[in-house]
């Protein structure tokens, strides 16, 4: 049997898998508003509340440890650059190259960083995927 006698008769092919799909849950105007209140005032109902810094695992406080480091890069390359702006006078070429370097390393940060939390939120998808 020639390849285009099979793909017209769809011979050989398992049918389509079947995809069951689920109605989103639905909320009422209380459940909206109970959440609303609890967002505000902290106020969980019984539930146990969201703690402050000592409350997080250390992989948790690894990730925004790192997060924080990144933004602290970037503002203190601002801050470089506010400096020799408020200057006055021209960058010299040591500056420029430092400036430059500085930069660079924290492109390269903000891309690790990037890399890292991708490569995270991938091997979580895998593991729900997996568990469902």
């Amino acid at each position: 049997m020639s390849i285009e006698a099979i793909a017209a008769t769809g011979a050989g092919m398992a049918p389509p898998p079947t995809e069951t799909v689920q109605a989103p849950p639905s909320a009422s105007i209380s459940d909206i508003s109970g959440f609303q209140d609890a967002l505000t005032t902290g106020n969980m109902n019984g539930a146990a509340a969201v703690g402050g810094p000592d409350a997080m695992s250390p992989a948790l406080k690894a990730v925004f440890g790192q997060l924080e480091s990144v933004n602290g890069e970037a503002k203190s390359i601002a801050d470089y650059a506010k400096v020799a702006e408020a200057k006055g006078t021209e960058m010299t070429p040591g500056e420029v190259v430092n400036l430059t370097m500085r930069s660079h390393e924290f492109m390269f940060h903000c891309q690790l960083t990037s890399n890292i939390a991708n490569r995270t939120s991938d091997g979580l998808q895998q593991l729900f995927r997996q568990q469902s």
